[in-house]
């Protein structure tokens, strides 16, 4: 794909993908008590709508938009500062995003209604930090795809 907009968003939900089979399998395995997409809808539903399926609609749509906009702007930002340490840069702004989401906007009102423990919050650090390296893999993948296309 060589749209930039389509590119970055399809780079967003194939990390979001990874992110969200690593937050699955470590809530299979008990290193998590929710799952993101409840951790997201806590920001809009209350306290008793967060195990219902209507949580896992709107922390879903919510989410897949939120980590499209971030495919998108990391696929931008690649292609202004060069695809050099792609993988440090895909690590540091996805820990960028992880603290200004969860420890801003997650933080005012969410904590309240879906109560994470340390190791909830522990996933969702090694989570975005995967989501993070998946990003740079992805985007890298598209560079060599218009490469081959271009040659």
């Amino acid at each position: 794909m060589q749209d930039r907009i389509i590119s970055g968003v399809a780079i967003g939900l194939l990390a979001d993908g990874v992110k969200l089979i690593f937050n699955y399998l470590a809530y299979r395995f008990g290193f998590a008590s929710v799952l993101f997409w409840q951790i997201v809808a806590s920001r809009f539903l209350e306290k008793q709508d967060l195990y219902k399926p209507i949580a896992f609609f709107i922390g879903g749509i919510a989410d897949l938009t939120a980590t499209s906009i971030i495919g998108v702007t990391f696929l931008l930002l690649i292609e202004i500062s060069g695809k050099d340490y792609s993988y440090i840069k895909g690590a540091g702004f996805a820990l960028a995003v992880w603290a200004g989401v969860f420890g801003s906007l997650l933080g005012q009102s969410g904590r309240a209604k879906l109560p994470l423990n340390s190791s909830d919050i522990t996933v969702t650090i090694f989570a975005h930090l995967i989501f993070g390296l998946a990003l740079a893999y992805f985007t890298n993948r598209r560079f060599r795809m218009l490469k081959k296309i271009h040659s």
